[in-house]
Parts: C-alpha cells; structure tokens; sequence
C-alpha cells in the first residue's frame, strides 16, 4: 500500500493540503496518508500526526524567538520517516520550516514534492535555488512562477491557484451577524499573530480615517482565529466603531464597499467577488529596499501578479501608517473610480481565475509515487 506524508505549518496550507489529500484519495484510494497539519487535514482521511499550525510565524525574529520549537519539532519528524518512511512527502509553503524539513527526507532518499512554492522571489530571490535544491518536483500556483523556478529546477509545474477551488464549490456567503445594513469597509489583516501585530493597527488607522469622511462606512475586522481575537481586541480598543467578524472571510468580502486586504490570498478571493480594495503590507525601511533591489516581480499583490499589470494599488508601507493606506484608498469610494477596478476584477476572474489546481497537483504528486495507479501522461 503506497504511503503519503503531507506537511502543513500554518492554517491555510491546512486547507489546501486537506483538498489535495481528497483528491489524492479520490485517484488512489488505497493511499495511506499521514499528516502534520491542522483540522482541516485532519478531516481530510488523512492520518494526522502532529499540528503545528498554531506555530506559524514570519519573519526573522519570530523565527528565532520559536527556535528550540523548531528544532523538537524537526527532531521529531525525522524520527517519524526513519521508523515509518513514506514513499513519498508533500510539503505546502511556509519555507521558514519546510526548507529543513524537504531536505532532511531527500537525503533519507524519500522524494519531495514542494507544493505552492514559497513567494521568496519577493524578498529574498536567492532563496529559491534553496527551494529546488530541497524538492525533487516543484508545483507552483502563480502563473510566471513557473519561469522563475525553471532557472533552478527540471521539474517545475503550475498547477493553478487552489483557492480557486474552494471558491468555486463555496455556497452562498453567511450573513454578517450584527451588521446594519450600511455600507461595509472590510479589514482583512491575515490570519498569522505576526500579521496582526505587524499590520492590523496601519489598517484600522487607514479606516477611522475615512469614516470620518464617510460617516456611514461601517468598519469590520475578519478574525477567524480565537486564540488571536485578543491581539484584535487590544488593538481596536473599547471605542466600538470597529466589529469583529469571526465567520468566514467571505462573507465581508462579498458584501464589502471597500476592502483594505494586507496581501495574500486574500487579495484573490477579494477579487472574486468583485470588490474594490486596496493592499497594503507594513514593511520597515530594510524591507523596502530589500523589494526594491533584490525583488524580481514588480508587483507584491497576488492580483497585480496574476493580471501582470497594477489593478489594484498596492503599498508597502510603515507599520503603523494609516494615512498613507487612506490615501490609497480614497479614491475608491467614489463610484466611478470603484466600477472601473471592479469591471477589471470580473475580466481577470473570466480569464485567469479557473478551479482544478488541487485535482491537478494530486495527480503530479501519484505520478512520483510507483504503486499509486496513476500513470504519467
């Protein structure tokens, strides 16, 4: 019986390596999968052996703070391919552990396959010959990905985006408990603590701002996490003008005015439901001049990647730099500004945004593995 080890490190590779095990499992039905991960792949038919998911960190700093963590977690995991190795792994995005982690199996001579190949190229692009070097397959879900990884790796797939698919098979969106009915200015900080620390105070900053000049916005923070509401909490404040919405982010985005989104793949589900936004990620100084000199994309925001072009305005800004984010986003409460981005949104969707990637990544993942049934085309 073939076996399958996947790798997540923070919720949403919980997600999608839940619906490629799905999938694999659906092509390979005598698969025996292993996971560390989350709920989600918990859920999956996958056997979950570990959750680290409520670890997930970024940046340098963080990093080290969870050093020891690390380190037992990596200890761990070597323990578990040395007594019970896998015929192969899949590791999902987050390079901070999963660079170690592909690299240990490869040289226990089990095969990686590195799924949704971390955005390094945007800040630190020499990461990436680390990267290929760690995987023997890669499967990349942004188009010119494919061209940027091809530089170190043989094997190199795109695959698509798999928030696509969940978007695609998502029902109506749930109502928004406690809204009033008036227009909705979105907050979408992500769903990591440093995310929040980093980034949460800029957005809110950025939207008290403009309800003062449009005082019927009503402003709503997305947090899904409960073990971070308090991080929101604090930073909102007691004032009340400022919701928190614990349901599932679409159910802002598909209702919102206007989105204020720190990057991501929220950006892209933003833009499927066809509202204006704006991306503003808090960098400090280095961080910018690290984009500046040594990114290889011209754009940070997954939707200005996708259409190749500036849709939507993006900023790296000042941790704390509301006004320049409310400069940003200004422009878009006017309707006629608003309708212009929305009608280049919906022409991106029609053209780019298509479901199957997880179908199609499970299906590289079995052709590695000899016994799985599923043969190379």
């Amino acid at each position: 019986m073939p076996k399958l080890l996947v790798c997540a490190g923070e919720p949403s590779g919980d997600l999608h390596g839940a619906r490629l095990v799905r999938e694999c499992l659906s092509l390979c039905p005598d698969l025996e999968v292993d996971a560390i991960g989350g709920a989600h792949l918990a859920q999956s038919g996958a056997r979950l052996r570990a959750d680290r998911t409520d670890k997930a960190v970024m940046g340098w700093l963080p990093v080290l703070s969870q050093f020891s963590s690390i380190v037992d977690h990596s200890a761990s995991f070597v323990e578990e391919l040395l007594s019970s190795p896998p015929d192969h792994l899949v590791v999902i995005d987050y390079p901070g552990l999963h660079g170690n982690l592909a690299a240990m199996a490869r040289r226990l001579g089990i095969p990686v396959t590195y799924y949704i190949c971390p955005q390094v190229w945007a800040w630190a692009p020499w990461r990436m010959k680390r990267i290929a070097r760690c995987a023997d397959q890669l499967l990349v879900v942004i188009p010119f990905e494919e061209q940027l990884y091809s530089r170190y790796h043989s094997k190199v797939v795109h695959v698509g985006n798999p928030v696509f698919d969940h978007l695609s098979d998502a029902g109506p969106a749930p109502e928004i408990e406690g809204a009033s009915g008036a227009p909705i200015l979105a907050l979408l900080p992500g769903s990591r603590r440093q995310e929040l620390i980093n980034g949460l105070p800029a957005l809110v900053r950025a939207a008290r701002e403009l309800k003062l000049e449009s005082p019927d916005l009503e402003i709503w923070v997305s947090c899904q996490r409960e073990e971070l509401r308090s991080i929101v909490t604090d930073i909102i404040g007691d004032a009340g003008d400022v919701k928190i919405y614990s349901g599932e982010a679409r159910a802002l985005q598909s209702r919102a005015r206007l989105a204020i989104v720190c990057s991501g793949t929220a950006t892209l589900e933003t833009a499927w439901h066809g509202v204006p936004m704006v991306v503003a990620y808090p960098a400090n100084d280095l961080q910018r001049s690290m984009f500046s000199l040594l990114g290889v994309a011209p754009y940070f925001s997954l939707v200005n990647l996708f259409a190749g072009e500036a849709v939507v305005p993006e900023r790296l800004v000042e941790p704390g730099d509301g006004a320049a984010i409310a400069r940003l986003a200004r422009p878009l409460l006017d309707d006629g500004e608003a309708s212009q981005q929305v009608s280049r949104l919906q022409a991106l969707k029609e053209e780019l945004f298509h479901p199957g990637a997880s179908a199609r990544a499970a299906r590289s993942v079995l052709q590695q593995i000899p016994d799985s049934g599923v043969s190379l085309i």
